[in-house]
């Protein structure tokens, strides 16, 4: 089996290493060991190598075949309780051995060239989440008007390598990936090659981990106080060849949440705080997230679809 070759480390003489950093030729070995596990794995960790599409995970479209926890918040918890039936989707989402979420980004201007009013909203900022250099970025703009600045993927597996893979790519076609490769070792490559986070940031931490599944519905149970069900609704997920649609209780609010980016002129994964924005989520009555959508006032925010669990 002939191996493709790996996307190359950060240059040395280009980003130098910082005081008591793993030196580079522990980076140099976590790449060789990459390589020989694309031999035992197959496909895995092949993804990871050539830098392509996730594909979709190979798991039940509905988590019908779990088992309920004993005494868990989901079998316990009305749908009246919000609160309470939402720290039970969380705990689904965290004790699933595998997940399939899809999210699209919003920048928040209806006219590529219209600019953001001052103090309205979110920062700036919040609007440019993996942002690339190179000129004014390509947007598409929704049936609504919204402006689309990029979509991606998120997929869980506990038993693949690397077990946690983060795709992001805009409507120009410029894209992130980030990995968790097991045992704590989180990596992404961008513009600068395949990089390993040592030590991770909090933004790579929330980027290139399985907690990613739930950061969302866990920012909503920490910043919103006035979160209130509005009933039980059909609900339909809209990814490509990923339709479906689901019986849910439909929850708002509004709430602070972290954006994730990518900042191209330092080379690192960012967060920026998204406050005072207005949310709808859904929750199946088996009490699994299936949609979450936010938005501050000028427009910024994102849309996520939980497809599968298991």
């Amino acid at each position: 089996m002939s191996i493709p070759s790996m996307p190359h480390p950060s240059d040395p003489d280009e980003q130098p290493s910082s005081p008591g950093g793993r030196p580079n030729w522990l980076v140099s070995l976590l790449m060789v060991l990459v390589c020989l596990a694309v031999v035992a794995s197959g496909w895995g960790v092949a993804r990871l190598v050539v830098g392509g599409p996730l594909p979709p995970l190979d798991v039940a479209e509905g988590p019908g075949s779990r088992p309920p926890r004993s005494g868990s918040a989901r079998t316990e918890a009305a749908p009246e309780d919000a609160e309470a039936y939402l720290e039970g989707a969380a705990e689904l989402v965290e004790d699933s051995s595998a997940f399939h979420i899809t999210f699209t980004v919003y920048d928040g201007r209806s006219d590529p060239e219209e600019a953001p009013e001052p103090g309205r909203g979110a920062d700036p900022a919040a609007g440019s989440a993996d942002a690339f250099p190179g000129g004014p970025a390509i947007r598409s703009a929704t049936a609504s008007g919204e402006v689309t600045s990029g979509r991606g993927q998120a997929m869980y597996d506990s038993g693949a390598e690397p077990e946690f893979d983060h795709y992001f790519s805009t409507v120009d076609g410029r894209s992130v990936y980030r990995y968790d490769v097991g045992g704590g070792q989180l990596m992404m490559t961008a513009d600068r090659g395949l990089e390993l986070l040592d030590p991770p940031s909090a933004a790579d931490r929330y980027l290139c981990s399985r907690t990613y599944g739930s950061a969302k519905l866990r920012e909503v149970l920490d910043t919103s106080t006035d979160l209130t069900l509005r009933g039980r609704e059909e609900v339909g997920l809209e990814w490509p060849e990923l339709h479906s649609t689901h019986s849910a209780y439909r929850y708002t609010g509004t709430f602070t949440a972290m954006l994730g980016g990518y900042d191209p002129e330092a080379g690192h994964n960012t967060l920026t705080a998204v406050e005072n924005a207005e949310f709808e989520l859904w929750i199946d009555e088996q009490g699994y997230p299936r949609r979450f959508d936010y938005r501050t006032a000028n427009g910024v925010g994102e849309s996520y679809e939980y497809h599968s669990f298991s």
